[in-house]
């Protein structure tokens, strides 16, 4: 039996099966790989559960999806809206990214991983339905809105941050024992934020209603480091009213004379000591 024959039979008995193997439809798969995979790789760095591996297949499936609904039984085209079935993939990607999103206390996570996910859907419909320029146009902007608008809101929030991040042991009494510590030491407190830390600790985020004096904060991390609940202090978000005076304070271990009640209460070295004892 001639192979030719044989061949030329089993490529015809398996057409209905794998139909024609355009290249075109092929190349937007490995275009839609590789645009979500960019936006994947960024998302990454910031929620690794879904980062570079979901976007892709977020990307691929949106446009494999967009492709069949536009491209699939050419016989019916005229009697069928190709893009139905991507409208479909449009709405139901929200059950995916409401998955990303996670809430600790009064903090909301995750939003912008979702908004990144909804777009590598419509990076996928894009591609999917030949408007590669587009999609990489869009990408590119979604990078532009992910990094480097990043960094500007962080800078714009910095200004106005006023925080003070105290790190927790796993002890059921941690909190109400350093919020009495904060009060007994006059620190003028305006919302209380508790959020997860590594292993079984916590966070407590402290803002305050108005900023510490340079002086002060050396202070106040010297006498919340006494107590044995408390693993570390984080001051990097607080403002305080002299930047000069503070970096003196980092050299110089001398302390300024107090001028305020707050000071006093500060230099008492007995102020927390009960709060020590089980």
């Amino acid at each position: 039996m001639d192979f030719q024959h044989v061949a030329n039979s089993l490529s015809h008995s398996l057409e209905p099966i794998f139909g024609d193997f355009d290249e075109v439809l092929i190349g937007r798969l490995f275009l839609s790989l590789i645009l979500c995979g960019i936006i994947g790789l960024e998302r990454s760095n910031h929620e690794r559960s879904s980062g570079f591996r979901p976007h892709i297949l977020v990307g691929l499936g949106a446009c494999l999806m967009a492709m069949a609904g536009a491209y699939a039984l050419p016989e019916f085209s005229t009697t069928r809206d190709p893009m139905r079935v991507a409208s479909y993939v449009v709405s139901g990607i929200g059950f995916l990214g409401a998955g990303a999103i996670l809430r600790h206390g009064t903090t909301v996570r995750g939003l912008t991983t979702a908004a990144s996910i909804w777009c590598a859907a419509g990076i996928g419909i894009t591609t999917g339905v030949g408007m590669g320029g587009l999609a990489t146009t869009a990408t590119f902007l979604i990078l532009f809105t992910l990094v480097f608008l990043e960094r500007l809101e962080k800078r714009m929030d910095r200004k106005h941050e006023n925080d003070l991040n105290i790190y927790l042991k796993n002890d059921s009494k941690a909190v109400g024992k350093t919020l009495v510590a904060l009060n007994r030491l006059g620190v003028p407190i305006k919302k209380v934020t508790m959020l997860p830390g590594p292993g079984m600790s916590a966070v407590l985020r402290i803002e305050l209603n108005h900023s510490l004096k340079a002086q002060q904060i050396p202070l106040l991390v010297n006498r919340l480091m006494t107590l044995k609940h408390i693993e570390q202090v984080d001051t990097d978000s607080l403002n305080f009213d002299d930047e000069a005076v503070f970096q003196k304070l980092k050299t110089i271990e001398a302390p300024l004379e107090p001028d305020d009640d707050m000071d006093i209460k500060l230099r008492d070295d007995m102020l927390l000591h009960d709060l020590n004892e089980k």
